[in-house]
């Protein structure tokens, strides 16, 4: 019965708001999730799984825990009160990455893939030289720490207006229990943590939305709900777009600059953490499934979630039913308790937690990814063991979190729009590197020296730019008539110009300059993907389609998996040919990976239509699993025990297979 959820009109709004259930749900769930992730630590073993789980989820499980990625508490409270003030055209943010996806699902993500590189600083060296390297690093460092610290804020704001406690105190308390199942588990108990995080918090902005529209349609249900609510939105409001270039401070041009073309091109293509989840597939096909599951669906399912409280804040204001929240950044919280009964107040509330929490987690490991493998490992400490790496791992994700804290209390100081906000940080980090990565993936003319200073001259002309706005006035006022804030500023042209500068810079240069040999750099530019498969499995790619077989692990008498049988392969059959050790010698290529040898029957191997040395995904048969106990393989001579796959007991271990269970294999290539 819908009316259980509703509070009675008129409300206003207060500090420490809720009652006691309201806190126990949220509390309980604080302490659900660290259990929940902390589980999952079991399942790491190594580096490779503590950051990139072993590259072995399917599309899935890796596209719902991206949507807690991309959902953060500042989401929730930035979109609201966008929607607040702007209507429907607050979606924009999260319906404008379509038209750069091709690029990223036939070129960057097979790049990053098959290359091996762990990190865009690492890609940076392997294309370019190890200047670069530490330029993009820090750049990538100080983009991501300060989202952590924003996002801390934002969810500090949040505990203050319904708690009516100290930013401090809301934040120290997110950022511990984070940390715990962060440094326990790695990127698998983040995902797996994520997955249920992201199902909550998608779960509880739609029940928030159906409240609204029952409450605003006076209980006659959401259909009623729903023509109230168009009826009460003035006709700009309903618009999906803003103004082209007014208001100044959200107009569509300023938005398609700052979150389109920098900001979310610099999420995707560049954010250590999501490019964490796309290396955690098992194979690039399944992160191209990925990223059409999450631009065609879940965005614009997300652009409801964050924004409708928003919306529905307006329509009420407007109904009488509420006072106008005062600052507009309450206007989440406000609609939240005003709409929900005590106990859903907590469970929403409880999403925005999920949501920091959810972003948090993702970019706190990708940070500490960052120091491991582009600062600690190359730098100050290499040949160490891997358990070694494991540890500085652990204590950086620790550092990462209390680095956050520190950011999060200076975005205190930085005033009430959350939105322009967010949009000052990513335009002053993102232009310089976004252009760099573009360049670099796209054109193969692209040098060292042009990319370094497409980097450090962006930041130059950025910063310039702040205390010289008339820099970006040509970009902002010619080209599309925008004008300038109370402070004569171009916040939302900064990311334009900022692309132009860095854009400019790293072509002039290059065209002066002497690009890399085409073996140096064989498999990180977009005309040589053809070769990048071939460098990343060895050998010729096999194309053949062949169909999954189920087969059962050879076992001893004892139970235990393992073979007495040789495991593999054929050397004279599996040398890599001229043109592999050829780029290999001139320093080009992936460096080459060891995969565990398997032995499959004849018939299974003529069902999945593979030859000796085929590189095969192994995992549990329960697809539901999606990829948690799996491995991948190189495939051996065959043997004639149908049925039966031939599997290390190490590899069995390590892969976290279950003896007596069955195991699907497929052909990768």
């Amino acid at each position: 019965m819908p009316w259980i959820f509703l509070a009675e009109a008129p409300f206003k709004m207060q500090t420490g708001r809720g009652e006691a259930i309201d806190y126990v749900i949220i509390v309980g769930y604080l302490a659900l999730v660290l259990g929940f992730g902390s589980i999952f630590g079991r399942f790491t073993k190594s580096t490779r799984d503590f950051f990139f789980s072993g590259s072995k989820f399917s599309w899935w499980l890796i596209g719902m825990s991206m949507v807690a990625t991309g959902v953060g508490s500042h989401s929730f409270i930035k979109y609201a009160q966008t929607g607040y003030e702007h209507g429907l055209s607050s979606t924009m943010s999260y319906t404008n990455d379509w038209f750069f996806i091709p690029f990223f699902m036939f070129g960057w993500l097979p790049i990053i893939y098959f290359s091996r590189v762990r990190s865009v600083a690492e890609y940076f060296e392997r294309r370019f030289n190890t200047p670069c390297r530490i330029a993009a690093m820090l750049l990538m460092l100080n983009y991501m720490l300060m989202y952590i610290g924003y996002n801390l804020f934002t969810l500090g704001k949040a505990a203050n207006q319904v708690l009516g406690i100290d930013v401090e105190t809301g934040i120290i308390v997110i950022s511990v229990v984070s940390a715990i199942y962060i440094t326990a588990g790695g990127q698998t108990a983040v995902i797996f943590t994520d997955l249920m995080q992201g199902a909550m918090l998608l779960f509880a902005g739609l029940l928030l939305f159906a409240i609204g529209l029952n409450r605003i349609g006076m209980d006659g249900g959401i259909i009623d709900g729903l023509s109230v609510f168009w009826q009460h939105l003035s006709l700009t409001e309903r618009l999906p777009f803003s103004g082209f270039n007014k208001p100044n401070n959200f107009s569509f041009v300023g938005v398609f600059w700052q979150d389109a073309i920098a900001g979310s091109i610099m999420f995707l293509f560049v954010n250590q953490g999501l490019m964490m989840r796309f290396m955690a597939a098992r194979s690039v096909n399944e992160g191209r499934k990925c990223i059409l599951f999450n631009t065609l669906l879940i965005l614009p399912i997300s652009a409801v979630v964050v924004g409708n409280a928003g919306w529905l804040c307006n329509v009420c204001v407007k109904m009488g039913l509420i006072e106008a929240p005062n600052p507009a950044n309450e206007a989440f919280v406000t609609v939240a308790e005003f709409l929900c009964h005590p106990g859903v107040f907590g469970f929403v509330l409880a999403a925005l937690a999920a949501a920091l929490m959810s972003t948090l987690d993702t970019l706190t490991n990708a940070s500490a990814s960052l120091f491991v493998y582009d600062v600690y490992q190359p730098y100050l400490a290499k040949d160490r063991s891997d358990r070694h790496y494991m540890r500085v791992a652990r204590i950086a994700t620790v550092c990462t979190s209390m680095t956050g804290l520190g950011l999060a209390l200076w975005f205190a100081t930085r005033g009430e729009d959350l939105y322009k906000l967010h949009g000052f940080f990513q335009a002053l980090v993102t232009p310089p590197i976004v252009a760099a990565v573009f360049m670099g993936a796209f054109w193969k003319r692209f040098t060292s020296e042009g990319a370094l200073a497409s980097m450090v001259g962006g930041i130059g002309a950025l910063y310039l730019s702040i205390k010289y706005p008339i820099l970006v006035e040509p970009f902002a006022n010619w080209l599309h008539g925008v004008e300038p804030d109370k402070s004569g500023d171009y916040p939302f042209m900064r990311a334009m110009f900022g692309l132009v500068n860095a854009g400019v810079i790293g072509v002039v240069v290059s065209w002066f300059t002497t690009p890399k040999a085409d073996d140096e750099i064989a498999g990180l530019w977009i005309g040589s993907m053809k070769l990048s498969k071939k460098l990343f499995k060895g050998g010729e790619p096999n194309p053949a389609v062949g169909k999954t077989v189920q087969v059962m692990p050879f076992q001893t008498i004892d139970g235990t998996c393992s073979t007495t049988t040789a495991i593999s392969l054929d050397p004279a059959k599996n040398k890599p040919d001229a043109e592999i050790q050829r780029i290999r010698a001139a320093g080009g290529g992936p460096p080459p990976a060891e995969y565990p040898i398997v032995r499959l029957a004849k018939p299974q191997m003529e069902r999945l239509k593979a030859n000796e040395g085929d590189l095969v995904f192994i995992a549990d048969a329960r697809r539901w699993l999606g990829g948690l106990r799996s491995c991948h393989a190189r495939l051996g001579l065959p043997h004639d025990e149908p049925g039966l796959v031939y599997i290390d007991p190490e590899t069995f271990e390590e892969s976290s297979l279950l003896p007596g269970k069955p195991m699907r294999v497929d052909l990768l290539f």
